[in-house]
C-alpha cells in the first residue's frame, strides 16, 4: 500500500487537497501509518469519503487495495457468523439424535 498509494496521496496533497487535514499527507508514508489509515478507513469506516475516494479517483488501481481490505473484513466476519450458526445447529442435532435414541430404547 505504501509504494502504490503514497505517491498518489502526496500528489493530491501537493495540489491542495486535504488543506484542513494535518495527518492526510503522511497517512501512507510508512507501513505503520498505512496500517492505521486502512484500519480507520475499512474497520472503523471512518473516512471513506475523505481519504479513500479522492485517492481512488486520482489513481483507480488503488481501489484494489481498499476494496480488497474491505472484502477480507466482510468475509472474515461472515465466516465467524456462519461458524457459530453451524456449531449451534450441529450441537442441536447431536442432542436430538441422543434424545431419539433414548426414546427408541425405552420402547
Amino acid at each position: 500500500a505504501v509504494e502504490l498509494i503514497n505517491p498518489t496521496v502526496q500528489q493530491i496533497a501537493d495540489e491542495g487537497g486535504w488543506q484542513d487535514c494535518e495527518r492526510c499527507r503522511r497517512s501512507f508514508a510508512s507501513v505503520w501509518m498505512a496500517d492505521i489509515t486502512i484500519f480507520q478507513t475499512v474497520v472503523a469506516n471512518d473516512n471513506w469519503g475523505y481519504m479513500a475516494i479522492p485517492v481512488i479517483e486520482e489513481n483507480p488501481p488503488t481501489a484494489i487495495i481498499f476494496i480488497g481490505a474491505l472484502m477480507t473484513l466482510v468475509f472474515g466476519v461472515l465466516n465467524l457468523i456462519v461458524a457459530v450458526i453451524v456449531g449451534v445447529v450441529s450441537e442441536s442435532r447431536d442432542k436430538d439424535v441422543c434424545a431419539r435414541a433414548s426414546e427408541l430404547e425405552e420402547e
